[in-house]
């Protein structure tokens, strides 16, 4: 079996080789399907990130969320740790660590059993196993905050078969791809 570093090398250069047109057309895809799902409808604060280096672009959610009357959060990190931020269509944003849009919020985000996760990652398997980029910044987080919903997103070819995976490493409640709902 491949270790997480050369797993995350592997497919990063996978992400990395698709062209604009594939990222949207996946992304938009991928965000039809999070509609459709319980844990989107149920929720009333919904957790988006800022999309970098072709991720799955989840921000295609926002119009329709807020229509809908959802509040929508954004992560920062702060040294080994991140919390989620209300942002809105007048909200500022800086560059933070990794070169990722962070908004410029004072309001913390109070996560309850009406909370939804969409979480990035570089691999998954069958399972619902997951490889981050190796800060452990949503598995730090989500230790401490069961109670809300989680969704993993990611293009086909993230998943796998088999993960290394360790004790600390959180499971999605789902992972969503362009073509399947794990």
């Amino acid at each position: 079996m491949l270790t997480k570093k050369e797993i995350r090398q592997q497919v990063l250069k996978m992400r990395r080789d698709m062209t604009e047109d594939q990222v949207a057309e996946f992304s938009q895809l991928i965000c039809n399907r999070i509609r459709e799902t319980e844990a989107y409808k149920e929720a009333e604060k919904i957790c988006l990130y800022m999309p970098i280096d072709n991720e799955v672009d989840v921000t295609l959610l926002a119009q329709q969320a807020w229509t809908e009357g959802k509040s929508l959060w954004l992560p920062k990190t702060n040294g080994t740790l991140m919390e989620f931020f209300k942002f809105d269509q007048d909200t500022s944003f800086v560059t933070g660590p990794y070169g990722v849009l962070e908004p410029v919020s004072e309001e913390m985000l109070q996560i309850d059993g009406r909370t939804l996760v969409l979480m990035p990652g570089v691999a998954f398997s069958a399972d619902g196993g997951r490889i981050g980029y190796g800060s452990g910044y949503y598995d730090k987080y989500l230790h401490g905050h069961s109670e809300c919903k989680t969704i993993a997103v990611c293009y086909r070819f993230q998943i796998m078969d088999e993960l290394p995976i360790e004790e600390h490493d959180v499971k999605p409640d789902e992972i969503i791809c362009e073509n399947a709902i794990i």
